[in-house]
């Protein structure tokens, strides 16, 4: 009896023990449930049919993926979303950035950029040159972007100036500054919920969600819409875009009620399709320096082989209709890397999708936590970019 008792017992003890080792263990996968592999994604909400973007705290991110086991959170102190990993070089090129912020004055003129909208291309290239590239779009019209002493995008279609954009500081955009603050834009120019276009627009109006007015607010001034797209994490202005009613419609950046047949957008072959997601990676390259510039952070520099791999990725995600840093098909990042040959030292990966062009997706990313880490970590020090349709792929590396 006795010793049936003590055999008793040993088996409860035993049975406590293996508790607290499951115990242990579900501790332990949960916090690799909380740890981010190689960058966050963000989507807009799946049952959004109305093409908005999304915004600082919307809980329709997907969920992170479970490390693999190669992210080393003590060697690199690095934030979410990084990994280390062996290999060795590889080709790269581009620029190496590097300089601090600074104060941008573009040519003195006596109006601001919102004046160029409705003027010919020829107007702006007097001002400013020639463009250091054109972007054809998918909108019909084409990007003509400055990237050496001022950043600016300028849309234009059929000669006209539809659109300007840019999120570097310049006395030009006045009577907006980029890192304003946002309250005071607020009390100046009275964000609302609702905005009714005019003109031959006039049955259109955008309808803002709560998030849309505290990241991306809609004004009219001096005749032009105007998007001021907000840095949640400073709480100040990050970025300007001016457009004509024709091309805000085209975007339609939020929810719209209208009462007469929408502008159509141009069917685009193949080839077109490439050469807008080409210019779409560039942009996003230029404006994530921008940014890094704005934070006194080094410069990325242009890495053309992950950039196969990041729009590898792109276009995986569209054509098996998923979202995640996860290929069902490629693997991890780091998988998708050496099959490349890209050797690295770190690793990391910021993915969007349904965002309605690369700046958009660009001020997307720097309102998460996660990709914002990756946006302005100073040891990744190049970067791959693939656009594919309406998905975004961010490889940043460090190569050995």
């Amino acid at each position: 009896m006795r010793i049936a008792l003590k055999l008793a017992f040993i088996a409860f003890g035993l049975g406590l023990i293996a508790y607290m080792f499951s115990l242990d263990d579900q501790a332990q996968e949960d916090m690799m449930e909380e740890l981010p592999v190689l960058g966050d994604g963000v989507s807009p909400d799946e049952e959004d049919q109305s093409g908005n973007e999304p915004s600082a705290g919307d809980d329709n991110l997907p969920s992170e993926e479970e490390n693999d086991g190669n992210a080393d959170m003590d060697e690199t102190e690095n934030g979410p979303g990084e990994e280390v990993s062996s290999g060795s070089s590889t080709e790269e090129n581009g620029d190496n950035g590097g300089d601090e912020t600074e104060d941008i004055s573009d040519t003195e003129v006596s109006e601001g950029y919102h004046t160029y909208i409705g003027e010919t291309a020829e107007v702006l290239t007097d001002a400013y040159g020639d463009p250091d590239r054109t972007d054809m779009t998918q909108y019909g019209y084409e990007w003509y972007v400055w990237n050496e002493d001022h950043y600016l995008q300028a849309g234009v279609s059929e000669g006209e100036v539809v659109s300007l954009y840019t999120n570097m500081y310049s006395d030009l955009l006045s009577p907006f500054t980029v890192g304003e603050p946002y309250e005071e834009l607020k009390a100046d120019q009275g964000f609302e919920e609702e905005v009714s276009l005019t003109g031959d627009f006039s049955t259109f109006t955008f309808n803002l969600s709560e998030s849309d007015v505290k990241t991306r607010p809609l004004v009219e001034y001096d005749g032009v819409y105007v998007q001021l797209y907000f840095d949640t994490f400073d709480g100040t202005l990050s970025s300007v875009r001016y457009s004509d009613e024709e091309t805000l419609v085209l975007h339609q950046p939020y929810s719209l009620t209208y009462s007469r047949s929408m502008p159509e957008k141009p069917e685009l072959s193949d080839g077109e399709w490439e050469a807008v997601e080409e210019g779409m990676a560039r942009q996003v390259f230029d404006l994530t320096n921008n940014f890094r510039k704005r934070h006194g952070i080094e410069e990325l520099e242009w890495h053309e082989d992950t950039a196969q791999v990041a729009l590898g990725h792109s276009r995986d995600m569209y054509e098996n209709e998923y979202f995640s840093h996860s290929s069902p098909a490629h693997g991890e990042l780091s998988d998708r890397l050496t099959a490349e040959g890209v050797q690295y030292h770190m690793a990391a990966e910021n993915i969007a999708a349904r965002y309605d062009d690369a700046a958009a997706a660009v001020e997307g990313w720097l309102n998460s936590e996660g990709h914002r880490v990756n946006l302005k970590h100073e040891d990744l020090t190049h970067l791959g970019v693939g656009v594919y349709r309406e998905f975004y792929t961010q490889n940043f590396i460090t190569p050995w």
